[in-house]
């Protein structure tokens, strides 16, 4: 059973997963810790990729995805909080601006919160299809 303290960890992870989709920066920001690191795994092809500490990195980090895809879809579909850490579960479809291709994966998305707030998120998908979808 999640605790009250689990479940606003939730609800503020919800609230960045429907920000983010719908080109809200200004609502995403206000849920990210000051020192908040955002690590995006894949190789150098993906324009987002990285690790991005601090708020502008992070900002840096949203302006990347912007100007790369739009995030048709995102579907989380299940949520593991112990204190502060949390694990969500889900899909996800995106479209690369320049090409107009598609490609969806399913995601693990790890993150770490401080006062409500998400201090580290790791994010875990299928690089590979975005990789391709980079470099055709």
């Amino acid at each position: 059973m999640t605790t009250t303290f689990e479940s606003r960890n939730i609800e503020t992870t919800k609230a960045i997963y429907a920000a983010v989709p719908a080109g809200d920066l200004q609502a995403a920001l206000q849920h990210l810790d000051p020192d908040i690191r955002i690590t995006y795994y894949g190789t150098e092809e993906i324009p987002y990729a990285g690790d991005y500490r601090g708020i502008e990195k992070a900002i840096s980090f949203f302006t990347k995805v912007g100007q790369s895809i739009k995030i048709v879809e995102m579907e989380p579909w299940k949520f593991i909080a112990q204190g502060d850490d949390l694990a969500t579960w889900g899909r996800q479809r995106f479209r690369r601006l320049v090409t107009g291709q598609e490609w969806e994966s399913e995601f693990a998305h790890i993150i770490t919160l401080r006062d409500g707030r998400w201090l580290h998120f790791r994010d875990f998908a299928n690089t590979a299809l975005a990789v391709h979808a980079f470099t055709e």
